[in-house]
């Protein structure tokens, strides 16, 4: 324990201190920040004071040095390499915290997490606190940032500019592991310009330096050849950072993002210590929703996983719930242990086995900018009461799911919709192969009286004989939209009076008469057979809706754009274009066609094809969710 316990100093720079409670310092960090702190505090010598002066002190936490004065937890700087608050930030803030007099000092101008009360019990001097904190919260609000903070962050906005249109105007597809570096030091700086409150209702709390980490990710996938990222998925990336930008400029000029309270220490806001990679949260009802087993051509597997976040709230308003996944995954020749399995670990430490017996709750997850959970860290599981799932809790999960949701809920920043849906199901028609498409096909009727195929590849034998074997069983079906087809992911079947979950490509096939699987291992050989044997016939595929074929045919010309950065039009580009701002016209989307026109109006630059990706982005999205 630290030496401020047992000693029980008081310093009187440290006034500012002495209202930090967990939710103040949450704010600072976060809670994975200051689970981490309270370790170090409390650990033998996990705190030694290196050297004080009436101003302050300076602190050895961990092996780091952390100069901790009377201005304040907002100017705590650590000279570990962390941009922004870290752990050795929030460990010196209990440590100052220790040695703070009981009641604020007069005079002293604490900002707004600095001045929350303690809340260890109610009394005449903790509702003063209150009053002082409410009080400061609202002169800081009327005072707004400093000059010098707007000037920092329109700073940071224009070198967002600047670095963007740079890598754009090279071509996405000349990207190097440097300028994923280059991005990732960027958005340290943008951290500490301080965006994070700015204008939380236009961007739906999504951090802007999230999004800048998030496609520094993407450039590394693109350079590394990365079979799951494109200059599609890239482009989309830079989009959205680009358009965050712009809303965030816009705030700046017009006064109506200038509501951070601080002043010229105001370079560590509350919430930096959120914007790395992923920051932890806490998940009250997770209910598993199925698990799919992935293989790319380069080798390369891994595994995706679904669930329904029960909390998660809807933008609009609405009732909460939200499908999240995470999605793991290993390179060819890297970690010979992470193979096919239904019960060895893959995910957290434990079994898919595990993960999908019923409702459990997650403690300390990641959770990505983009709405996703990390596959990373040691979250805690706990498993809730009852066997199995609750067949109303999956009603209202397919409810939710369904075809009422709105897009609102999940389109914006840093998010993409998930073309996931649970079903259902009220009977179980037959079985079939396509020949052409090389699949099994099983008919299902939804509750609704919807009929549909689901389909399997038949090289996946292991989930073509899982799916055949609990066929007669089937309670719901999480299914999900890949490649025009309707892929199982998740099989909920009734078994011995409860309801279980299996995963076609992952789970072992259940016990059925050998007799039947025989004949449909039969059918599915000499189908193999054939088609070694055969020419490829590529099946038709429905022809896209209006609004889709107007998206489709401005993305391709601007991911083709971008990828080789050629700043004029093709001919065959120009012609698209012209096709796709004519059917915009036709459909009365003025949007879209102002979009292509601005396309055809001179030359390509990179602010003029963010804008219209940002845009194509979005009516894509929208017409998935509503289509």
């Amino acid at each position: 324990m630290s030496e401020p316990t047992s000693v029980q100093r008081t310093f009187a720079w440290a006034a500012p201190y002495a209202g930090l409670d967990d939710d103040a310092l949450k704010a600072l960090g976060n809670a994975g920040l200051l689970r981490r702190a309270r370790k170090d505090f409390a650990a033998k010598d996990g705190v030694t004071e290196l050297s004080h002066d009436p101003k302050g002190a300076v602190l050895g936490v961990s092996g780091a040095s952390v100069r901790v004065d009377g201005r304040g937890p907002a100017a705590v700087s650590c000279d570990c390499p962390t941009a922004g608050v870290c752990q050795h930030v929030l460990t010196a803030c209990l440590w100052a915290a220790e040695v703070a007099p009981d009641a604020p000092a007069q005079g002293a101008d604490p900002v707004v997490p600095q001045s929350l009360p303690r809340t260890s019990g109610p009394g005449p001097e903790s509702a003063a606190g209150a009053a002082t904190a409410s009080e400061t919260r609202r002169t800081a609000a009327a005072r707004g940032p400093s000059e010098a903070v707007l000037r920092r962050r329109r700073e940071a906005l224009a070198e967002v500019r600047d670095v963007v249109g740079r890598l754009m105007s090279g071509g996405l597809s000349h990207l190097g592991p440097d300028d994923a570096e280059s991005l990732l030091a960027l958005a340290g700086r943008v951290r500490l310009a301080g965006f994070e409150q700015v204008e939380p209702t236009q961007v739906g709390g999504v951090r802007f330096v999230g999004l800048l980490r998030v496609t520094a990710g993407f450039v590394s996938g693109l350079a590394g050849r990365d079979d799951a990222v494109t200059e599609a998925d890239l482009l989309d990336s830079f989009a959205e950072v680009w358009a965050m930008g712009e809303v965030l400029q816009r705030a700046l000029d017009t006064g109506s993002g200038n509501n951070l309270a601080g002043g010229e220490d105001d370079a560590k806001p509350t919430g930096a210590g959120r914007s790395t990679d992923a920051e932890e949260v806490d998940v009250a009802r997770w209910v598993p929703l199925g698990a799919r087993w992935w293989n790319s051509p380069s080798g390369s597997r891994g595994l995706a996983y679904l669930g329904w976040d029960s909390q998660a709230v809807a933008t609009s308003g609405t009732e909460a719930g939200q499908v999240r996944q995470v999605v793991t995954g290993r390179a060819s020749g890297t970690d010979p242990g992470f193979q096919r399995s239904w019960t060895s670990p893959l995910l957290w430490g434990r079994s898919l086995s595990t993960l999908c017996e019923g409702a459990f709750t997650l403690t300390a997850v990641r959770a990505k900018p983009d709405g996703t959970l990390g596959a990373g860290g040691t979250p805690v599981v706990h498993r809730l009461d009852g066997d199995g799932f609750d067949l109303a809790e999956l009603q209202q999960i397919a409810e939710r799911t369904g075809a009422g949701v709105a897009p609102r809920d999940v389109v914006g920043f840093g998010r993409r919709p998930a073309n996931v849906r649970l079903v259902l199901v009220r009977d179980v028609g037959e079985i079939g192969i396509d020949e052409v498409r090389q699949e099994l096909t099983l008919t299902i009727v939804t509750s609704d009286g919807e009929e549909r195929a689901l389909r399997l590849p038949v090289t996946s034998e292991q989930a073509v004989q899982t799916l055949l074997s609990v066929r007669s069983m089937l309670v719901a079906v999480t299914i999900e939209r890949r490649e025009d087809r309707d892929e199982p992911v998740g099989l909920f079947v009734r078994d011995k009076g409860a309801i279980r979950l299996v995963s076609p490509t992952i789970t072992p096939a259940w016990t059925f008469e050998s007799s039947h699987w025989d004949f449909w291992r039969r059918r599915i050989r000499k189908l193999r057979a054939q088609a070694a044997s055969a020419r490829t016939v590529r099946s038709v595929a429905a022809p896209p809706t209006p609004v889709r074929r107007v998206t489709l045919l401005l993305g391709d010309v601007l991911v083709a754009a971008a990828a080789t950065g050629r700043p004029v039009l093709t001919a065959r580009q120009r012609s698209d274009v012209e096709q796709a701002r004519a059917l915009a016209r036709d459909l009365g989307l003025a949007t879209l066609e102002r979009t292509a026109g601005g396309l055809l109006g001179g030359e390509l630059t990179p602010s003029t094809v963010l804008h219209a990706a940002f845009v194509v982005g979005r009516a894509r999205a929208v017409a998935d969710v509503a289509g």
